[in-house]
Formats: C-alpha cells, structure tokens, sequence
C-alpha cells in the first residue's frame, strides 16, 4: 500500500510539473489577434497595390496551396508575385470589406491557425488600351497559418466566389 501511494505521489508531482500543451487562455487570444491583424494588412494591402505586404506572411521554400474552381494548385511565391503583380496592374480598389466577422481558431499548442472570412470586394481595371471596367464579387475563404520562429505563415487557402 505505502508503494502504491509514493507511485500516485510521484505521478501526481510529474503532472504538477510537467509542461502544458495548452497556450494560456491570453496567448490564444494573442494568436487571434495576430491572425486578425494579417487580414487588416492584406485588406490595405489591396487598396495600396501592395504585393510586398501580400507575400510577405509566405513561407519563401514552400508551395502555395491554393482550393479553387475544384482544383488543388500549389504555387511558389515568386508566381504569387506575378500573379499578384499582374492582378493589381490598372486595379483601383473601392471595397475589400467585411461582410461577417473573421472566424478564427487557433490550435492548442499555438502553432496553428486558421481563418475563414467572407468578404465584398469591388475594383475598377484599367487594361492597356485604357479600357475601364468595374469588378465586384463576394468571396468566401478559409486561411491556413503556422506559426515559425515566432512569425505566422500563410501556408495554404480554399476559396469560393458567390454566383
């Protein structure tokens, strides 16, 4: 008996002392500050044709993962460059708004993250001969993120358009 009660002793103490995988309830709420905060830089992003700001947040040896029209296509950042680069050229942003808030999960450990937003998104296009034309649509997307070295990663989105 007295063996039995040093062993669920010792147990108890390991558990007391043992490293907790669970961010503190203030980190959880860091890390979706963190994450919100991404989308703010991407949605000024768009307004100031910033491609620097877009790719910054992805990971520079990793293909983009990117879900869309039922296909899975991976990316590097320098095509997400120049398809970023291409898109903004003669673009002139009027929305990229909110139509929900941001849903936003962080993992237990703080690693990872996951945003899903819904946003309207409206942009007059100038093309090269000076042809105008307006766009607008409302899209919905879920944002993968890990977290290295302390920064959030971009690692991967899936995206829909409304009709």
């Amino acid at each position: 008996m007295k063996r039995i009660l040093v062993a669920v002793g010792m147990l108890a103490g390991l558990l007391c002392i043992a490293p907790s995988h669970q961010p503190a309830h203030a980190d959880v709420d860091s890390a979706k500050a963190e994450l919100l905060a991404l989308h703010e830089v991407d949605r000024r992003a768009h307004f100031h044709r910033d491609v620097d700001a877009l790719v910054a947040t992805l990971p520079p040896d990793f293909r983009f993962i990117s879900v869309r029209d039922g296909k899975i296509q991976t990316q590097s950042p320098d095509g997400l460059r120049k398809r970023f680069t291409d898109y903004f050229q003669g673009a002139e942003f009027s929305a990229w708004d909110d139509l929900e808030a941001p849903i936003i999960h962080v993992s237990p450990d703080g690693q990872m993250g996951w945003m899903i937003v819904r946003v309207r998104i409206a942009y007059s296009k100038t093309d090269a001969a000076g042809k105008k034309t307006q766009e607008q649509s409302v899209i919905a997307w879920m944002s993968v993120y890990e977290k290295h070295e302390g920064k959030w990663l971009h690692m991967a989105n899936a995206s829909t358009f409304a009709p």
